[in-house]
């Protein structure tokens, strides 16, 4: 009797060894978990302030950009109204009395002339060689 008994707490004693040996792993293992935690923590967290750095950043390019886009909007409504103002009108036509600065016709004679012209000229620069290629 004395000798099952034995027996029965030396499998005991094992199996606690045992389970001892397997929960100090485990205890290992969860603390290098813990550790590569806490270190991506750190660089979430450093990672984080960065960003709200530089979404701040981003905001205030972007409040700028949008009031200037305002302010030129509101340029270009002003310039449109002092454009289509009749004092302007008036102005351009004391200016301008006829559309002097538009070119209203072109004769093809005109325009072999000058390219006649052009191609003399080409010859000459050419030194007097027929093929100015």
């Amino acid at each position: 009797a004395k000798t099952k008994e034995i027996e029965a707490h030396g499998a005991a004693i094992e199996s606690k060894t045992d389970r001892h040996g397997k929960v100090g792993l485990e205890i290992v293992a969860l603390e290098e978990d813990l550790d590569d935690t806490s270190k991506s923590l750190v660089a979430d967290q450093q990672f984080l302030a960065d960003l709200d750095k530089n979404c701040a950043t981003k905001t205030k390019e972007w409040e700028e950009r949008s009031k200037t886009r305002a302010d030129e909007l509101l340029a270009l409504a002003e310039t449109i109204k002092l454009l289509n103002d009749d004092d302007a009108l008036q102005l351009f036509k004391k200016t301008l009395p006829s559309p002097s600065l538009l070119q209203t016709k072109v004769a093809s004679r005109t325009v072999r002339q000058e390219a006649l012209h052009a191609l003399k000229a080409m010859r000459k620069s050419a030194g007097g060689r027929a093929d100015p290629r």
